[in-house]
């Protein structure tokens, strides 16, 4: 970024917050849900409160109702872009492949990703899982009797199984923690310019390391993700500079999703004791804590779309081009869907599905490896850490949309 661009976006950040911070202050309930509060859920129901749809002081149209979020996921009149196919602005922009088009590009895309995560193929995967879980865990008892939860376990799962499955070698595994992690602000909304400049440094670096790896797995192909993409590169129907933004993005997204549900599942289980006593009794549960965390204290809190045409929705005219919030952690918890809804519950009856992975088009393609990831982490934890309790301060991420934790201190005996 030049001297010029670097002024201009400071000025153009400044001005965004002192326009955040002005409707905050009278009391918006969006715009202080966007300055990512310790508790999101109270503002929740501020939000609920105005309906099930309003527009916000910043300009947004803001839903927290399960009803209307579904129906908006599912409507394709609906779309993360610009009827026009270009992005709305933002402050940190950035080629993020499938995960920010629409169709048809978006259709192409996933169809060619579909082959490698579904469910079927993704059961391979079960025992590196497991292999791994207890690798960490062995770790945990040899070393301190504190640590932090998220950086000696919940993080250090997902990055080992995602690395296998979309074939990173072992001697770029470290590398491709560390740019994750750096990279991991892509998904936190507004951030800062220094922030977005190293962010745009992490994704130069991270360019480099898989253009070296595609080279290698053209010599030396395996049962991974590039190795599957790569025939499409060769008849066409997949472009180079398609392939390394998909491998980079969708571990990104599906990486930091699973990790932090593992992170809420443990936090949640720990902080209703006859529910974790519950499920060490019966670590079949292990798919219910899962969906209840997803529930309760989903690890993706909104979605962002934009009207490709003027949409008539309860009672109100969304116009073309008007961004629309959906708030996914205040949808999980609408009363009109589900019964005590601030409760967490691993023995609730089922009911509808959470909008946790999106809904439509954009579901989650790793939904299946992030469900089938917690509920390893979930039963190892249960089995080999009974005694694990909270201990000292929990740090979170300063994100209104991906809700985790940065520490995460426990006591393991």
């Amino acid at each position: 970024m030049t001297d010029l661009a670097d002024r201009q976006a400071r000025a153009q950040m400044a001005l965004w917050q002192d326009h955040l911070r002005a409707v905050s202050d009278r009391g918006d309930p969006y715009a202080r849900l966007l300055r990512a509060p310790e508790d999101p859920y109270p503002l929740y129901e501020q939000v609920r409160a105005r309906g099930p749809l309003h527009r916000s002081g910043l300009g947004v149209w803001v839903t927290a109702s399960h009803r209307l979020a579904n129906k908006v996921l599912r409507d394709k009149r609906f779309g993360v872009r610009r009827a026009d196919g270009t992005k709305a602005p933002e402050f940190m922009p950035f080629d993020n492949s499938m995960l920010g088009l629409d169709p048809p590009e978006h259709t192409r895309l996933r169809k060619l990703s579909v082959p490698s995560l579904n469910p079927r193929r993704l059961e391979k995967w079960r025992p590196t899982a497991e292999r791994v879980c207890d690798e960490l865990i062995d770790r945990i008892l040899a070393g301190r009797a504190e640590v932090n939860f998220m950086s000696a376990f919940a993080q250090q799962l997902p990055l080992r199984v995602i690395g296998d499955l979309v074939g990173i070698p072992e001697r770029h595994r470290r590398l491709f923690f560390q740019l994750s992690r750096r990279m991991a602000y892509l998904l936190d909304g507004v951030a800062s310019v220094e922030v977005a400049r190293d962010v745009r440094a992490a994704i130069a670096e991270m360019t480099v390391m898989f253009t070296d790896i595609i080279a290698l797995r053209r010599v030396e192909p395996g049962e991974d993700l590039i190795s599957d993409l790569l025939p499409a590169v060769d008849d066409g129907r997949l472009a180079m500079d398609e392939l390394v933004p998909l491998c980079m993005f969708l571990p990104l997204a599906g990486t930091e999703t699973t990790v932090n549900l593992i992170g809420n599942a443990v936090r949640a289980l720990l902080g209703n004791p006859e529910q974790w006593a519950r499920f060490k009794a019966d670590p079949g549960l292990a798919p219910a804590v899962v969906q209840e965390t997803l529930r309760y204290d989903t690890p993706v809190q909104q979605y962002r779309r934009i009207a490709h045409t003027d949409v008539e929705l309860d009672g109100h005219v969304v116009p073309e081009g008007a961004e629309l919030a959906i708030c996914a952690g205040a949808a999980n918890r609408d009363p009109e869907v589900y019964s005590r809804p601030d409760s967490f519950d691993i023995g609730r009856e089922s009911g509808p599905d959470t909008l946790s992975f999106s809904a439509g088009i954009h579901f989650c393609l790793g939904a299946a490896l992030a469900r089938l990831e917690a509920e390893i982490a979930l039963v190892a934890v249960a089995a080999r850490l009974p005694l694990l309790r909270p201990v000292g301060q929990v740090r979170r991420r300063d994100s209104f949309i991906i809700r985790g934790m940065l520490q995460f201190p426990v006591a393991v005996e």
